[in-house]
């Protein structure tokens, strides 16, 4: 393996490893909250062009964005939690010779492990574990799809479309609706048929288009929810509308409102993906009458670093007609029944259809009046 900044330049790496030996920086370190052995790293992986060469003639980019590390979910662990086998002094020596990128990705995957034996055991009956096992060069490892220096909470729906660019037009051969299924529904929540599933109320706000997240130190959720969750068994559908009432003051323009997307319970279970085969493809898996997903519900908001931070709610507010003006933005077909509902929707149905039939019958009786 060869280590280089760029094609045309001197062998820097060297020399930053000297300089990093004797305690000297070689470049700026990032600004912000990192320990100081991390700006150290950053010193020389802040660097523009600085690569590895395996033996296929295959480059592996070694320049780490030192703002997207600090605020990726791995930043408290630092540098070292993952390259323990970095010694500084000696850095960079001669480590255990890969000849691909590929390569050295699926024995990197070991690290992840330490932390996540959890998603490993889950990720080993997934396809992409048995895309991999069959050589598969596509078949994404845990940098594939989480990144390596900048891993970040996202969606499924962020993650599955790096690769599956193709998924929607897929979808919309079949599935009605397919976008707004794509934006309601996780994709582990088809694809992973085997995983527990649920209702998440996420609050959105539709002045800035965006859904709500606390600020770094400036925590309020839990302490709100909290606050109204009167017996600590989750809010029905009363504490939910006193909820909404002190997030949004009287007179707020913009009202912010909670959207409900079908998530997993566990999001290790995400990892346990099967192949489209094996998906759910039962429309009567959501829409119907106590269907799975609806049997679990939460409200949330995203915390500072993009997770969700979740408050328990009784499910009954999913179907509940005085829940209705709270939830204004979620209505699954059949999966949210409501008896009420039922009964005003037959009675508008009928109207609607009573007011033409009346006018001709009301004209007919003219006529044979008149005549």
């Amino acid at each position: 393996m060869h280590l280089s900044r760029s094609a045309n330049s001197v062998p820097g790496v060297r020399i930053a490893a000297v300089l990093l030996a004797a305690g000297v920086m070689c470049a700026t370190p990032a600004a912000g909250a990192l320990a100081e052995g991390d700006s150290a790293c950053l010193g020389c992986h802040g660097q523009e062009g600085l690569s590895k060469t395996f033996a296929k003639g295959e480059l592996l980019p070694l320049r780490v964005e030192g703002a997207a590390f600090e605020a990726s979910v791995h930043a408290p662990l630092g540098c070292s939690a993952c390259h323990s086998e970095v010694d500084p002094k000696a850095h960079p020596a001669a480590g255990k010779a890969f000849d691909s990128v590929r390569a050295y990705a699926l024995a990197k995957a070991a690290v992840c492990q330490q932390c996540h034996e959890d998603a490993f055991q889950q990720q080993e009956g997934s396809v992409h574990a048995r895309r991999i096992r069959e050589g598969s060069a596509l078949a994404p490892t845990c940098t594939g799809c989480h990144g390596a220096h900048a891993v970040t909470p996202k969606t499924a729906y962020q993650t599955c479309v790096g690769c599956h660019s193709a998924a929607l037009a897929a979808h919309q051969q079949w599935l009605p609706n397919a976008a707004l299924h794509q934006e309601v529904v996780s994709c582990a929540a088809c694809h992973a048929p085997a995983a527990l599933r649920m209702v998440d109320l996420r609050l959105y706000d539709a002045a800035t288009k965006a859904w709500v997240a606390e600020k770094p130190g400036e925590p309020w959720f839990a302490k709100l929810a909290g606050s109204v969750d009167a017996d600590g068994n989750g809010l029905d559908a009363r504490e939910l509308g006193n909820l909404l009432k002190k997030i949004n003051p009287e007179g707020t323009a913009a009202p912010k409102a909670f959207r409900g997307r079908i998530e997993l319970r566990s999001n290790v279970e995400a990892h346990r993906l099967s192949d489209k085969a094996g998906a759910i493809k039962a429309c009567d898996s959501c829409h119907r009458e106590g269907a799975e997903p609806f049997r679990n519900a939460t409200i949330s908001v995203a915390g500072p670093d993009g997770r969700p931070l979740r408050h328990g709610a009784k499910p009954e507010i999913l179907s509940s007609a005085s829940a209705v003006a709270s939830l204004p933005e979620f209505y699954a077909i059949g999966g949210t029944r409501n008896a009420l509902l039922d009964v005003l929707f037959v009675l508008a149905l009928l109207a609607g259809a009573g007011f033409p039939l009346g006018h001709l019958a009301v004209r007919w009786l003219l006529r044979k009046y008149r005549a």
